[in-house]
C-alpha cells in the first residue's frame, strides 16, 4: 500500500497577509492536528483565518 503525504494546514495572517505553516499538534494515539502561529513575526497580529476563508475574511 503507498503511503498519501499529508497536506500541512496554512494560515494567513488578517493584517498584512503573511502565510504560515500550522504548528503540528501531536495527540494521544498518533493523530495530530494544526494550530496557527500565536503571533505573525511580520506585523504580531494575532488574529490568522484558513486561506479557504481569506477572501471572504472582512475587517
Amino acid at each position: 500500500m503507498s503511503h498519501v503525504p499529508e497536506t500541512v494546514k496554512q494560515y494567513v495572517c488578517a493584517d498584512c497577509h503573511a502565510v504560515y505553516a500550522g504548528t503540528p499538534i501531536h495527540h494521544d494515539g498518533g493523530s495530530h492536528t494544526f494550530e496557527p502561529p500565536t503571533a505573525c513575526s511580520v506585523c504580531e497580529s494575532g488574529e490568522f483565518v484558513e486561506p479557504s476563508a481569506w477572501i471572504h475574511h472582512h475587517e
